[in-house]
């Protein structure tokens, strides 16, 4: 009798996982909810939560009203644990199922929005890594060569980052557990040891109206949001390996208190500190506010941030340009992030004098697409009940369910350039002004409004679709619509691709299609 072959772990720790953008089967998906509370705590235990914390305090605000920017700013990460949700039941990550709301050719464009995005947050990642060591030397007796230390520093953190990323996904689940513990206690440590110098009735030199105070809340709110919805294009890529029956609210939970938890405390701390000194440099900046030995212990867990949040940026960029068709492999994906990554870090630390300003266009600029964007996905995957065709969403040619017109789904992009123009009319930022933010003295309104916009010309679209397709099944009389006559087997496809007839099924259906999938249905080399 012959010996059955063991079965081959498509996702080992410390081995390259074998999946790329591709359908996750249900048998494959061990991940637990603490492993997704780790992701989440470890790739937000970085400053770039700390920076939006010291701009939102440059506005022009007292510390309190910082504060609370942050806390609203900050609630937006209740859509990041809307769209986990989407990764569980389909098993794909986000610029693949987003393929639903776009069309599969047409969302090839959010893909290389996507991609960039992502190399901007690389880069940004980097920046704090290489502040960190460039603060770290002088304390540590290298009074020499300071530019040979930010080299050393830039070389470090993309060569840690990459070679967690190039493993997988498993590997960066081990990975971010460690670093969410260990960074997350130094910061506790230097938050109370702060804590106890801030001048909580510190206020503006020039106070302001009461017109422009709320302008400039809503304005340090905008720079918060713009840290939960960057997730947006990628916040379903690692909760894929969760069961597809994980309860919603699991998700939800486990999501909003790994990243509030965290989030709060570095936007508070960047508050808190302004008022204590200058914090434009945000690793510098606490050099005479704590001893030498928690100074350097700060550093290391800025460096170590900056590469937890590294690790996830390009192990998303990696299935991003899968999904826009780019024919690479994962690692070199990674390469190439890296090196587009490289000379964008070059212009900030050698090049460019306002780190903060440059960070602040960057932030505001991404607000236009990613808000609408986020929006049309979001309501078009609940209309579906998060259920995917994992093969129609891979065919790219006439014939598949996302087909659309000529491979584009025309509603999500009409929805979409909606959001988008109600985005660009209410933006302030150093470089754009919008009309409608102008005239509420520098209120930006991108954060609200984009996704909601969005979202609800979509629900309008997409709904009426549904309508006129019922109401033309309905026309035929003494017949039966020809769906009915179908098989069990084809009605439980439809069942899972947000079909009209069929919105109310259960999701029992999922792990019968998970298993029908192939491992590998695009021909595109995964890993």
């Amino acid at each position: 009798m012959a010996t059955p072959e063991p079965a081959i772990d498509s996702n080992p720790t410390f081995g390259v996982e074998q999946h790329g953008f591709d359908f996750i089967p249900e048998a494959e998906r061990k991940m637990t909810l603490r492993d997704l509370a780790y992701v989440w705590w470890g790739a937000n235990a970085y400053l770039f939560f700390f920076s939006v914390g010291v701009i939102a305090f440059s506005l022009g605000l007292n510390v309190w009203e910082a504060l609370l920017a942050v806390v609203v700013g900050n609630a937006l990460f209740g859509y990041v644990a809307w769209g986990s949700i989407a990764g569980v039941r389909s098993g794909l990550p986000t610029m693949t199922l987003t393929r639903a709301a776009f069309g599969v050719r047409g969302n090839r464009l959010n893909g290389v929005l996507a991609w960039l995005t992502s190399v901007g947050f690389e880069a940004l990642n980097t920046v704090f890594g290489v502040f960190a060591v460039a603060a770290l030397l002088p304390v540590l007796g290298w009074h020499n060569g300071a530019t040979a230390g930010k080299i050393v520093a830039l070389v470090v953190v993309f060569f840690l980052s990459a070679l967690v990323a190039v493993f997988g996904h498993a590997t960066m689940v081990w990975v971010q557990r460690v670093f969410a513990i260990m960074i997350s206690l130094v910061l506790v440590v230097v938050f109370f040891y702060t804590v106890g110098g801030v001048n909580w009735s510190a206020e503006p030199a020039h106070p302001l109206s009461t017109a422009a105070t709320i302008g400039a809340f809503l304005a340090g709110a905008a720079v918060v949001a713009s840290g939960p919805l960057s997730y947006m294009f990628n916040c379903s890529d690692w909760p894929r390996y969760l069961p597809s029956r994980t309860p919603s609210r699991s998700i939800i939970w486990t999501v909003m208190s790994s990243n509030l938890g965290i989030v709060l405390l570095l936007g508070f701390m960047g508050v808190i500190l302004s008022t204590r000194g200058n914090m434009s440099n945000p690793v510098a900046g606490l050099t005479s506010l704590i001893p030498r030995w928690l100074f350097i212990l700060y550093a290391i867990a800025a460096v170590g941030g900056a590469v937890a949040n590294n690790v996830v940026a390009f192990y998303a960029s990696g299935l991003t340009l899968q999904s826009v068709g780019v024919p690479l492999r994962r690692y070199q994906a990674t390469m190439l992030d890296t090196s587009v990554s490289t000379i964008l870090v070059i212009y900030v630390v050698f090049i460019s004098s306002s780190f903060l300003t440059d960070v602040n266009d960057f932030l505001s600029l991404l607000l236009i697409w990613i808000g609408p964007f986020a929006g049309v996905w979001l309501v078009d995957g609940t209309l579906r009940r998060w259920l995917y065709d994992p093969v129609d969403i891979h065919t790219i040619r006439a014939g598949s369910r996302y087909w659309g017109w000529k491979g584009i789904n025309v509603k999500g992009f009409v929805a979409m350039l909606a959001g988008a123009a109600v985005c660009a009319l209410t933006i302030d930022s150093p470089r754009l002004h919008g009309s409608i933010s102008k005239t509420l003295h520098g209120a930006d309104l991108t954060w609200i409004l984009g996704p909601v916009v969005a979202g609800a010309v979509y629900f309008i679209l997409a709904r009426s679709r549904s309508a006129r397709a019922r109401a033309s099944r309905q026309r035929i009389s003494g017949r039966r619509p020809r769906w009915a006559k179908r098989s069990q087997s084809t009605k439980a496809r439809f069942r899972t691709t947000g079909y009209p007839g069929w919105r109310r099924a259960s999701r029992s259906s999922m792990p019968a299609l998970c298993e029908r999938a192939p491992d590998d249905i695009t021909g595109v080399r995964r890993s």
